[in-house]
């Protein structure tokens, strides 16, 4: 038995047979007929990206799996699929990129994307318009009892630039016309005129996570003589959380771990300084870790920006040197 079905194209003698043969030779090559019992069945497993972190500035990358088993096919022949993947649930709107919807509020989305297997090609499907994404064409060959079994590789990617998304479960579900598999027998160039359909249901999932990342610029009292005066001076604390995360800043008590935030201390060997850091420019709100005297914020994607304010008091002043403390900052969300 043949895997291609051979096309004779008779003498035309009038204009009008001379089309209609130059349009049966431009078809796609017809696969051959199948016997009865021909079937393909298939599964996908779920496309789950786990817990992420929206915040890395990156794309995030995971893969499915498609298992397909044919019976009772030609000895030896080969077998077409199309295997159509629609829009699903999350957004049954969004083509390129696809959404995923918050499973508490549904108008919250995330961006991702189905692609051909190590590539940047949309996995799309033949039922969307002709201009759209479509799936790639698998075809593997039975074996000489009509059997055979294959598996295909679903890139997924969740696509950067998504740091206002809010912490939660995302997903969309994917069923019926969303997952239309054709197949035919034969080696084919489409799926035009299947044998056979099925929808073999998957979900894309994710798990936002709440996250909170830090930085911050040194507090630098420059070069001083006496310590007579207060000398103040300030530095940045850069916070970062996903939206909607409520945080809390706290500042440890450095190397003397001191419990009030004016009694820190830098050292110089046995010799110190004592100096403050504070909230306010009044330097009249100490910055501690103690539920009282920490900064508190909500996250929104973006970077917020905190305020170091630092003093040295007036006191006796040691022995000339760098004086340095190591102050830890905790974020709690």
């Amino acid at each position: 038995m043949n895997d291609y079905a051979s096309i004779r194209l008779p003498a035309c003698l009038s204009p009008l047979l001379a089309c209609l043969a130059i349009l049966a030779a431009i078809l796609p090559a017809r696969a051959i007929t199948p016997p009865p019992t021909f079937s393909c069945s298939f599964s996908v497993t779920d496309i789950d990206f786990g817990n992420v972190n929206v915040l890395t500035g990156s794309n995030l990358f995971t893969t499915g799996t498609i298992s397909i088993t044919c019976t009772n096919g030609w000895s030896n022949s080969f077998v077409t699929i199309c295997p159509n993947i629609g829009t699903g649930s999350g957004n049954p709107t969004a083509k390129n990129p696809r959404q995923m919807a918050n499973a508490i509020n549904f108008n919250q989305k995330l961006n991702y994307q189905l692609y051909w297997p190590g590539t940047s090609t949309v996995w799309g499907s033949y039922y969307w318009l002709p201009s759209e994404p479509k799936p790639p064409i698998i075809r593997f060959r039975l074996n000489a009892s009509g059997y055979g079994s294959t598996t295909y590789t679903i890139d997924a990617r969740i696509i950067s630039g998504q740091s206002a998304a809010v912490p939660g479960l995302y997903s969309s579900a994917f069923s019926g016309k969303d997952v239309r598999f054709d197949y035919l027998m034969g080696y084919s160039s489409s799926c035009l005129f299947p044998d056979g359909t099925a929808s073999p249901a998957f979900t894309v999932r994710a798990n936002v996570e709440k996250y909170c990342e830090v930085s911050a610029t040194d507090l630098d009292f420059g070069t001083v003589g006496l310590l007579n005066t207060n000398v103040d001076s300030t530095g940045t604390l850069t916070v970062r959380c996903t939206n909607g995360t409520p945080y809390q800043v706290a500042l440890s008590g450095g190397l003397a771990a001191a419990t009030s935030p004016d009694q820190r201390r830098m050292f110089n060997g046995a010799n110190s300084v004592r100096y403050g850091i504070y909230r306010n420019s009044a330097r009249s709100l100490g910055w501690g870790d103690q539920p009282t005297n920490t900064v508190s914020g909500t996250g929104t994607g973006n970077a917020q920006s905190y305020t170091t304010y630092g003093r040295v008091f007036p006191q006796t002043t040691p022995p000339a040197g760098t004086y340095t403390d190591t102050i830890i900052v905790t974020v709690t969300y």
